[in-house]
């Protein structure tokens, strides 16, 4: 049973002030799940994009403002945004602390395409 830390994973920068450690995905030997620890800083956000899988984003830290398909609305630490595959999804941090949400998707190679950078 693989053991995985945090601290040694690189982070990817999914733009500015936006990063994401890959927890597990196909590299560390899943086969069907993904799950990503992003911190979105004060100002930041998470580019709206889409995924041929679904995905919950769970927001463990912090408030956001969440667009989901042409909705925009307001989460927070304890919300659960499930975001259906091929449906437009993001963030932005307009609050002056950072948040954090665990990425959770139904695959070890996730695919995205971004709509708006």
């Amino acid at each position: 049973m693989p053991i995985l830390d945090k601290k040694d994973i690189e982070k990817e920068r999914l733009g500015p002030g936006t990063e994401r450690w890959p927890i597990v995905d196909g590299t560390q030997g899943a086969e069907s799940l993904s799950v990503g620890d992003v911190v979105v800083q004060p100002g930041s956000k998470v580019p709206i994009h889409f995924h041929p899988t679904e995905e919950a984003m769970v927001i463990l830290e912090g408030q956001l403002e969440a667009v989901l398909g042409g909705e925009v609305v307001s989460v927070k630490e304890g919300h659960t945004v499930l975001a259906p595959a091929g449906v437009n999804h993001g963030f932005r941090n307009r609050s002056t602390a950072p948040a954090r949400i665990m990425a959770i998707f139904p695959t070890a190679r996730i695919e995205r395409t971004l709509v708006e950078d």
